[in-house]
């Protein structure tokens, strides 16, 4: 019987979805090889929908910020003051610093400077004048104004020997004019363009600090302190040595610039690198971990390795009598195995350096370097009459008629940390093998700022610098810097580069500049004042969860 199709019908029910019994019919109605290909069909369209879906989300939305949250952070060592005017001599209060406390500038995240309390600043065409403008409505986390009285403060405190504060070298000639609570003037008595540099130093609190007697402002935080910077202090956990251990921080409300993120951080502080594993899985971010330690944070962790503007020297006393010898120096330069510290004890997380200056300062020019060599430095030794006669593996030399020979002895300080002593420990091997006996003593940074370091107590230092973006090496290389605070630590002396070094802070043509600071290098690196180690790669392991960085 033949069926004919109803267009009415069909009109009727054109826009209705098949009903369960018609699909079932339909099923049956075609073939099994049908079926199949309109089984495939349905799964293969099915997951295009899927990746079409996904692929347009991905592409039309992104991944944003929201407020709130608690950074916990694992750090090595151990803050002492909180106090800015020292940052320079601990790593830990540096940090601390950078988040509670603000300056006139800082650095962007491409290194550039930047305003921060400035609202604006000019510079004389003399180069001599910077007249800073502060911010409007700018307060510290307890609600108290920010004015240029607490610029004033913090400058006499940094000149005021009581205080014994390491920026006082570089602030003790210039003269601060406060023209009203908004405006302030500083005058230096000569042109000096990397001076610019300088005021990102972090600003006290004058209502806070000028309470506290000079001599106390490197002992131990005040109780109120407060805060200029992101976050503000509001816990300090101390252990039974009375040694900080944790620090909360919490968003600064008062903050000038963008609000953080985050609404608390909660930095632990631990002795050694070697206590980062233990903190592994109680942390999200822990700062400075050694190269060894890469392996532990390999499974849900990001490792950013940054480029700070620092080396490690061997600073050479030049005031005892062994080092006074240049042979001696150059002997010890030859004897240093900088490959074998960067790979073995740093594991290549380092470059080597081998001058005052760091890649990044595009000093360039020719210099002396002196590439590892035992058999020249044994043959310097020789020549220069340091002979090991009683065959005790140690040279001696009589250095003055009717004495006894001295032996070729002598004593290396550096800080307490397990990558330095090993470094040490690799120095001490090779020197052994060119008849030099190394004695190493290692401790903790307050003990040896206060003990070694400020009367110059050591015949070798193995220690870092941290450099300025613009070069300015008269801190660490002029004769008038080698007594405490002067960070001559080689207590070097040439009055070539006495001149060369003063005249480049004064040159303003950035190319004359860079030809007197070439000059300089050259007669650093042939005097051998110091070795010239590597500049180490800053190590920052965080979860796989934090974003942002």
């Amino acid at each position: 019987m033949i069926r004919l199709f109803n267009i009415d019908k069909w009109k009727e029910n054109k826009n209705k979805w098949p009903k369960k019994g018609q699909w079932l019919a339909f099923l049956i109605a075609i073939s099994r090889t049908e079926r199949i290909i309109l089984f495939f069909l349905l799964i293969l369209g099915l997951g295009a929908g899927v990746s079409w879906w996904r692929i347009s989300y991905l592409e039309n939305t992104k991944v944003v910020p929201t407020k709130g949250g608690i950074l916990r952070e694992v750090m090595v060592g151990q803050p002492q003051s909180l106090n800015p005017l020292f940052a320079l001599l601990n790593d830990a209060d540096r940090d601390i610093s950078e988040l509670i406390f603000a300056g006139l500038l800082k650095y962007d995240q491409e290194g550039s400077l930047i305003k921060d309390l400035a609202k604006d600043y000019k510079i004389s065409k003399d180069g001599k004048i910077y007249e800073f403008t502060l911010e409007d409505n700018l307060f510290w986390s307890d609600g108290e104004e920010i004015t240029t009285q607490d610029i004033v403060f913090t400058i006499e405190s940094v000149r005021n020997p009581e205080v014994q504060s390491p920026l006082r070298l570089i602030w003790q000639e210039v003269k601060v004019e406060k023209t009203d609570n908004k405006t302030i003037k500083f005058i230096l008595p000569n042109p000096y363009p990397p001076f610019l540099e300088n005021f990102t130093f972090k600003i006290l609190p004058y209502h806070i600090f000028n309470k506290v007697s000079p001599q106390a402002f490197i002992l131990e935080p005040p109780q109120n302190l407060t805060s200029s910077g992101q976050f503000e202090i509001k816990v300090i956990e101390k252990d039974s040595e009375n040694k900080i251990r944790k620090i909360i921080l919490e968003r600064n409300p008062n903050f000038h610039g963008k609000a953080s993120f985050l609404e608390k951080i909660e930095i632990t502080f631990i002795p050694t690198t070697g206590d980062f594993p233990t903190w592994k899985n109680k942390a999200l971010s822990f700062a400075g971990i050694s190269s060894e330690q890469k392996s532990i944070f390999k499974e849900n962790f990001n490792i950013y390795k940054l480029s700070v503007p620092r080396y490690f020297a061997l600073f050479l006393n030049q005031n005892k009598s062994i080092l006074s010898q240049k042979e001696v120096r150059e002997a010890l330069a030859f004897a240093t195995p900088k490959n074998e510290i960067i790979e073995k004890i740093l594991l290549g997380e380092a470059r080597i350096i081998d001058s005052p200056f760091l890649p990044e300062n595009r000093i360039e020019g020719d210099f002396k370097q002196y590439k590892f060599n035992l058999k020249k430095a044994q043959e310097i030794l020789e020549k220069a009459g340091w002979q090991d006669k009683d065959k005790d593996g140690i040279r001696e030399k009589i250095l003055k008629e009717g004495e006894k020979a001295t032996p070729l002895k002598l004593i290396l300080f550096t800080v307490e940390q397990e990558e330095l002593k090993k470094a040490a420990e690799i120095i001490q091997a090779r020197w052994k093998e060119i008849g030099v006996k190394l004695v190493i003593r290692t401790l903790e940074p307050t003990k040896l700022l206060q003990e070694n370091i400020k009367e110059r107590k050591y015949d070798i230092l193995l220690f870092g610098q941290g450099l300025s973006i613009i070069p300015d090496p008269y801190p660490f290389w002029s004769s008038f810097q080698k007594e405490y605070p002067g960070l001559n630590l080689s207590l070097y002396q040439n009055k070539d580069v006495d001149e060369l070094l003063k005249n480049s802070r004064e040159e303003l043509n950035s190319k004359k500049r860079r030809g007197l600071l070439q000059k300089a290098q050259q007669k650093i690196t042939d005097d051998i004042p110091a070795i010239f180690l590597y500049s180490p790669y800053y190590l920052y392991a965080v979860r796989d969860e934090v974003k942002g960085i």
